[in-house]
């Protein structure tokens, strides 16, 4: 491959790397060189730098000018400020989207929870956990639920606010140390929460809205944090430790 290879190659890149940032396979605070990613994909460098660049914009990724990128530095303090800061944002968003939300915007939701209860049966059949391609669709589907919301609220300033702090979640709920077992449980929760926070939407509750949104991310918060003090002792020395099974929706 070389430098033409466009933007099937970068794209590639980004999902691969992607991957293994949220897959918890990179050390905490790991730089990335864009050399042993190339050699490892057996691509040119110029797409591996694409995505990592992407990847820097989107905060999955620290870039520091002069030294390279690397994988965030995940702690306590750091998961409850994320979680304080969407406690504080998210409940005002989904008050706000309760009075500004269109029918076609609903439908996306109805269409989102469906699709979540289909893998919640899913998994009731083989009772097992979502891995691979299942676990990436299940948190993209999870991601459209949540853009839709937030895009409902009618304000760009919030958008933006929202974005970051959903990234660095999903860089919890992802990472094998600290992340979610997406097993029955969890994906019924998920559903559950999902169809109730809609519900609320379709009568116009904007409290009772911000209230579930709320209740929702309290619960997270605490099941993250009390997953995290003692994974994260450990973190570097055994990244490929089993997950722990946590119940809390994957909001």
């Amino acid at each position: 491959m070389n430098s033409h290879d466009g933007s099937g190659v970068s794209n590639r890149a980004y999902k691969y790397i992607r991957s293994r940032v949220l897959g918890g396979h990179y050390p905490n605070g790991k730089q990335l060189v864009t050399r042993e990613i190339a050699k490892e994909m057996g691509a040119s460098l110029n797409p591996i730098r694409e995505a990592i660049g992407r990847l820097a914009a989107e905060g999955l990724l620290n870039h520091i000018p002069g030294a390279g990128a690397f994988v965030p530095t995940l702690s306590t303090d750091e998961i409850l400020e994320v979680y304080e800061y969407r406690q504080a944002i998210e409940p005002f968003a989904a008050q706000k989207a309760a009075a500004m939300i269109t029918e076609p915007e609903l439908c996306i939701l109805r269409d989102t929870c469906e699709e979540q209860h289909r893998m919640a049966l899913s998994l009731r059949k083989n009772n097992g956990h979502l891995e691979g391609e299942d676990l990436d669709h299940w948190f993209e589907t999870e991601e459209h639920f949540h853009r839709t919301l937030i895009r409902a609220a009618r304000n760009r300033h919030i958008v933006r606010a929202i974005r970051h702090s959903r990234v660095l979640t999903k860089l919890f709920q992802g990472h094998r140390a600290l992340g979610v077992k997406v097993d029955l449980r969890v994906a019924s929760r998920t559903w559950q929460t999902h169809s109730k926070l809609v519900r609320t939407l379709e009568k116009r509750d904007g409290q009772a809205a911000a209230d579930c949104t709320r209740a929702a991310l309290e619960q997270g918060a605490r099941q993250v944090l009390a997953a995290a003090s003692p994974a994260l002792r450990t973190l570097d020395s055994a990244p490929d430790s089993e997950d722990p099974n946590l119940a809390s929706p994957t909001i």
